[in-house]
């Protein structure tokens, strides 16, 4: 039986393959910080969400987000999913803006979040952002 934590991480991530990001807001509260490691960013609330999402379907419109395992321990999650997709839009980025290449890129993500009274209250996403920069040609290898 899938526990309150695990279904309101599931809506946050599925969201972005679904292409809904208005049901993905809709999870994450108002004061929520979920930092982006990798990037050395933090975005705030639904606000938030929402514009790292555009951020990414603008360089990957045909981008898809596979969960690969979530694991729960009381009200904090661990999920493990994999980001698809071909850059055939600008990419933005912490380093500037990336002019679209053309190229596919799989990388393995991890979410670490917390969930109280059915929202997602804070989070940090770590993933390989020089691995997706090799695949994308934007660095040498």
């Amino acid at each position: 039986m899938m526990t309150e934590t695990e279904r309101i991480v599931r809506i946050f991530h599925e969201s972005w393959d679904r292409r809904d990001p208005v049901r993905g807001a809709a999870v994450v509260s108002e004061d929520c910080l979920f930092e982006d490691v990798s990037r050395g960013e933090l975005l705030s609330g639904p606000e938030g969400y929402v514009g790292d999402y555009h951020r990414w379907r603008e360089a990957f419109p045909d981008g898809e987000l596979e969960i690969v395992n979530v694991i729960v321990q009381g009200n904090w999650a661990v999920v493990e999913f994999v980001n698809r997709g071909t850059q055939t839009g600008p990419l933005r980025s912490s380093l500037g803006t990336f002019p679209p290449t053309g190229r596919r890129m799989e990388a393995r993500y991890c979410s670490v979040m917390r969930v109280a009274d059915g929202m997602v209250v804070e989070g940090r996403d770590y993933y390989d952002s020089g691995g997706i920069a090799k695949q994308l040609g934007l660095v040498d290898k």
